[in-house]
């Protein structure tokens, strides 16, 4: 598969995943109103929280898929060993993490959000859907990764842009006809499962092997491991870091006004989706490409040309006309005032991590996991310093100062190797 069409595939799948909850946005607001929405805005904050427990093992699955799918004879049917091992871990995974978010379900009610008149019972229907909803969707991003690794990312945007056209589509139906947080948590999760449903069968189509036919080799998975646990490690507390903005905040603002955040923060990761479809596509080629050092710093340049004219591209039309695009979609002259600074600051955080994820992708080729831990180690400690004093300094926008530190620091550790390529690891 070419590295052009998995990229173009990739746009298609990832405009579809960036656009659809930005368009639905304000018709969600509208239909159920500020403060049930801050209760939305809590669920995908959980959800985010809960998909950590991927972030790293994705990272690694899709190394180890690549590698093996790059090879002949008998590395590709271990492939499917892989993924016959894999899954059963995946939804044994995605069962027990949902049972024990529902069952703490009355403590974050009770004594993490801040409710500000909002009913109690609104706090646990919140956690109780997250928890379905996370259980519903996990195993899915175990086929995605299959399907990145194996370099099967047309398949896999067919699915991904028919799933989120169906999720957030119907869902903006729903709760236009049955206004209640009960109605968006309800669909959301029968339009999660459908789509970890065709996930699964796309991937092990990938495979060349029946899912029937696979048989359980702890040997396979014996070998895998080390390297898959050690990335989960450093990853995850990588993504966690990603998310503590978002997570902090939830107790230190009004749950109405956390809505707000999630809406300029749902708007700047759109804008760094621009972005994803690249390095979904570069990081099994960059792979194949560990042993040729010019070749990858060919691919490295190709990707920091790309992101500048995307970021420049971004942030021109957003000083430009970034005022009246918000009024316009958000269809709320108040929301729209206090979405803009917000929104500033985060998508100057989001054009950092694109260059980041350059260097990020780099420590993977290498195998630098302690790289990875050490940096995500670091910036996670400096916002739980920050982010707490910036919020009660400034309100909300201090909690931005913790997505543009991770990335600066991120950003400034990895430019390094990337200029040392030539000499090896």
């Amino acid at each position: 598969m070419s590295l052009e069409r998995n990229i173009l595939a990739n746009y298609v799948g990832t405009g579809a995943v960036a656009l659809a909850p930005i368009l639905a946005l304000p018709w969600y607001l509208a239909a159920l109103g500020p403060r049930q929405f801050g209760f939305v805005g809590f669920v995908t904050t959980l959800q985010a929280v809960l998909n950590l427990l991927d972030a790293g093992m994705g990272q690694a699955l899709v190394r180890e898929v690549s590698l093996r799918a790059a090879g002949e004879g008998i590395a590709k049917p271990r492939t499917a060993t892989l993924l016959y091992g894999f899954e059963r871990f995946y939804w044994a995974l995605a069962l027990l993490a949902g049972l024990g978010l529902a069952l703490l379900a009355g403590p974050i009610a009770r004594h993490w959000l801040h409710l500000d008149g909002a009913s109690l019972a609104s706090g646990h229907m919140a956690v109780f859907g997250a928890a379905a909803i996370f259980a519903a969707m996990f195993p899915g991003s175990l086929y995605r990764s299959l399907l990145v690794g194996t370099e099967h990312q047309v398949v896999l945007n067919k699915i991904l842009f028919g799933a989120t056209l169906l999720r957030h589509g119907g869902a903006v139906l729903a709760v236009t006809l049955w206004p209640s947080l009960a109605t968006y948590l309800a669909w959301h999760m029968a339009a999660g499962l459908l789509e970890t449903a065709l996930r699964g069968r796309a991937a092990w189509a990938a495979t060349g092997t029946r899912r029937r036919d696979a048989r359980w080799q702890g040997d396979v998975i014996r070998q895998a491991w080390p390297a898959i646990a050690g990335l989960a490690v450093a990853s995850g507390l990588g993504a966690l870091t990603m998310q503590l903005d978002k997570v902090l905040l939830s107790s230190l603002i009004p749950i109405a006004d956390f809505g707000y955040y999630v809406i300029a923060s749902s708007a700047a990761g759109g804008m760094l989706l621009l972005t994803y479809p690249l390095m979904q596509a570069a990081l099994p080629r960059a792979l194949r490409l560990k042993d040729d050092p010019g070749a990858l710093q060919r691919l490295y340049l190709r990707l920091a040309v790309a992101i500048a004219v995307i970021a420049a591209s971004g942030m021109a039309a957003y000083t430009a006309i970034g005022p009246l695009m918000l009024r316009w979609w958000l269809k709320d002259a108040h929301a729209a005032a206090v979405v803009h600074p917000l929104l500033g600051w985060l998508l100057a955080g989001a054009i950092l991590n694109a260059f980041y994820n350059i260097g990020y992708t780099h420590w993977l080729v290498r195998g630098k996991v302690h790289r990875i831990f050490q940096i995500n180690l670091l910036t996670g400690a400096l916002c739980l310093l920050v982010i707490p004093f910036m919020v009660a300094r400034f309100g909300a926008v201090g909690a931005t100062s913790g997505w543009l530190l991770i990335n600066l620091v991120g950003l400034a550790a990895s430019l390094p190797g990337l200029f040392r390529i030539h000499h090896g690891p």
